[in-house]
């Protein structure tokens, strides 16, 4: 384990070394106050769409399907089981498990790319996969699945649903569900809010990591 004690902080310029810091060297994770604010105002749009129910306007991944069923109106009561469905719906990954490192990078450019406050996620999502890096929950993701410049769905989705207390993932290196390995961690599974899934598989981040 890295003995510096300052922390990565998320939303601020990290550098390779940073990156490297944090997947090899369990390096702990923070997102800072001003980029937590953010986050916070990103999070207050959604919100007003969100609590505008079935009379809001439609926005793409808050109250509408995705791809061909942009147009596909969601009610107010479906928008949490549209975000875990589309978590489900993608964790398609096949073939032989990244390595932890891999998939910690990837945690770290994820956690770093809500954390720029343009996903309209809530910060208790950031906060999560910064405590899952700092607990060395690493979520099960297969190496097969991304779909290139259309972005690492399958994987991300295979970290998402981790997030969510399904799927696999280790804790301290022991493979396990993803729900034992949060309550092993002392973690609480997410309920994904709008827009939560939409914006925790919609990247390239794996192919960075």
């Amino acid at each position: 384990m890295n003995t510096d004690p300052s922390p990565a902080l998320l939303g601020t310029w990290l550098r390779p070394e940073d990156l490297e810091d944090v997947a090899r060297r369990r390096r702990t994770v923070v997102l800072g106050p001003a980029p937590r604010e953010a986050v916070r105002r990103a999070r207050r749009a959604i919100e007003q769409v969100a609590n505008a129910g079935d009379s809001a306007p439609r926005v793409y991944g808050v109250n509408t399907g995705f791809g061909a069923l942009a147009e596909t109106r969601i009610s107010a009561t479906e928008v949490r089981r549209l975000q875990q469905n589309l978590v489900r719906s993608h964790s398609t990954g096949v073939g032989p498990d990244m390595p932890e490192a891999a998939v910690r990078g990837m945690m770290l450019l994820r956690a770093q790319t809500l954390a720029l406050g343009h996903s309209g996620v809530r910060e208790a999502v950031i906060d999560l996969l910064c405590a899952m890096l700092d607990h060395n929950v690493v979520p099960r993701v297969p190496c097969q699945g991304s779909v290139g410049a259309s972005g690492d769905l399958a994987p991300l989705a295979h970290l998402a649903l981790a997030m969510i207390g399904e799927g696999e993932a280790r804790h301290a290196g022991v493979m396990m569900s993803g729900g034992e390995a949060l309550a092993r961690a002392g973690l609480t599974p997410l309920v994904l809010e709008a827009k939560e899934g939409l914006a925790l598989i919609n990247g390239t981040e794996i192919m960075k990591a």
